[in-house]
């Protein structure tokens, strides 16, 4: 996959399963090099390069790359319980509670899942209107 062409993504009902194994990659990758790291951080790193790569790159309207997930962090997860985005500020709270830096593959996939719920079929990649550092 090359970020010049966003149809060699995974299709959007793949892209968790394509996601989960990216993030398997970059935790496997991370032990070589004696570091610790859990599917928070290993999304995190991979959602940056692709939303770099591809969302900020022209390519936003593309199915594939709408159904790319975004980069979560706390400044994200604050704003989204404040706003009470989707009527899911307990889902919100409660991520926040674990720290996004702290979520193990099935709490992520679980947050994915409920960020798709509040974005109502948008592309995932719009959720990052309620980052602070966005404004």
């Amino acid at each position: 996959m090359t970020l010049r062409n966003p149809d060699e993504l995974p299709t959007p009902d793949q892209i968790d399963v394509a996601h989960e194994a990216w993030r398997r990659g970059v935790i496997a990758a991370g032990k070589t090099h004696s570091l610790h790291l859990t599917h928070g951080v290993a999304a995190k790193l991979i959602n940056v390069y692709l939303k770099a790569g591809l969302v900020c790159a022209g390519h936003e309207q593309h199915e594939r790359v709408g159904a790319l997930h975004p980069p979560i962090d706390s400044l994200l997860l604050d704003e989204l319980a404040a706003a009470n985005v989707g009527g899911l500020k307990p889902v919100w709270k409660a991520a926040k509670k674990i720290r996004w830096s702290k979520l193990d593959s099935d709490q992520y996939a679980t947050l994915i899942s409920h960020l798709r719920t509040a974005m109502k079929g948008q592309p995932l990649w719009m959720i990052e209107s309620h980052w602070r550092g966005y404004q």
